[in-house]
């Protein structure tokens, strides 16, 4: 398959339904680790009604696990919104080193400060790198180790690996959102969708020449065919649970469940 974009839409009421910030941190935990072990590039959090905290603190823990270990601290500050977030399963994605970095390595890094030289940035090395570069203060970007002796000299770039997901908070409803991404091809995810093992051909055939596949998830109080009301702008109505041994199916749990079928799909020989 020709996907090069894979982006998953998830609601703001994901973590409206407990009042328990663990249980929150966990279900949100889960989202990202699934979305980085099958190369999810974007996750869209979109406006389904819910309280707008809702969303903010979605997209607090979602990008909290997308950053590195060695620059969480200077990141994020201390707030009760992250308390439990010792609770979330570590990415172990390739931008999440457990090494010292060596020369010809790739490496996120914060840039801290501008100087005559360049940039200074911490990408977790025992002392801070260099880039010849001026670049804009207190981001977050992707560098090549290109020297590595007194000084770590640093360039911009990103490897051809996975290299996590960006978090995007919607302030508009589905609809709205899925047309300001533009994907190709739109999946919708239902138990009254037709079953994969029933449409896996058609399926097959629309992802073919698509290059940006989105998935869209319903949440705990609304599925997908209450929230859009008949708007046309899905491809594909599937079920990627028949049969399904529970009443419902939790949208983390219907994540890893259709990411798992499309893994299938996009990856067959």
């Amino acid at each position: 398959m020709g996907i090069k974009h894979y982006t998953i839409f998830i609601p703001a009421s994901l973590t409206a339904e407990s009042k328990d910030l663990k249980i929150k941190t966990y279900k949100v935990g889960l989202i990202g680790r699934t979305a980085a072990i099958f190369n999810v590039d974007k996750i869209v959090v979109y406006n389904d009604d819910a309280d707008p905290r809702e969303a903010k603190f979605i997209s607090d823990i979602l990008n909290y696990m997308d950053t590195p270990q060695y620059l969480r601290k200077k990141v994020f500050p201390i707030k009760k919104e992250l308390k439990h977030v010792g609770i979330l399963p570590p990415l172990r994605s390739p931008h999440h080193p457990t090494e010292m970095p060596v020369q010809g390595d790739y490496r996120q890094g914060l840039t801290l400060k501008r100087t005559k030289k360049g940039t200074v940035v911490d990408i977790g090395a025992d002392k801070l790198a260099l880039c010849k570069e001026k670049l804009s203060v207190n981001k977050i970007l992707s560098f090549k180790i290109t020297k590595l002796a007194k000084e770590i000299i640093i360039e911009p770039d990103k490897p051809e690996v996975y290299w996590g997901y960006d978090t995007i908070v919607s302030n508009k409803n589905l609809y709205d959102s899925i047309r300001a991404t533009k994907p190709d091809v739109v999946v919708s995810t239902s138990r009254f969708g037709e079953p994969i093992t029933s449409i896996l051909n058609e399926v097959e055939h629309k992802l073919k020449k698509a290059k940006h596949l989105a998935i869209l998830f319903g949440g705990p109080y609304s599925g997908l065919h209450d929230i859009l009301q008949g708007q046309k702008i899905v491809d594909i109505d599937v079920n990627t649970v028949p049969k399904q041994g529970t009443k419902t199916v939790r949208t983390e749990e219907a994540v890893l469940a259709t990411l798992s079928v499309f893994n299938l799909i996009l990856n067959a020989e």
